[in-house]
């Protein structure tokens, strides 16, 4: 019998640039239609390629390169994605 261990997760907010992410909750639902409009969504897997002060530069699951403002992202919860994907 395996025990079930609680996943921890982050905020986007606090992603590194290089780091490919899941999204696992979108946690409000302005958030949501925000995030839905350039692309991104519970589920998918983006590439960090910056996070600067005032915003972060995802790569989305088609290859869209987006602009997220800090406060969009500290409403995202994220787990690092296993497979690594050049940006």
């Amino acid at each position: 019998m395996y025990a079930r261990m609680e996943q921890t997760y982050r905020s986007l907010a606090s992603a590194n640039a290089g780091e490919m992410l899941a999204i696992r909750r979108i946690m409000s639902s302005q958030a949501k239609q925000f995030c839905a409009q350039v692309g991104v969504r519970e589920g998918d897997a983006v590439f960090c390629r910056a996070n600067t002060r005032a915003c972060l530069i995802l790569r989305t699951p088609a290859g869209r390169v987006v602009s997220l403002d800090q406060d969009w992202a500290r409403f995202i919860q994220i787990e690092v994605a296993s497979s690594p994907v050049a940006g």
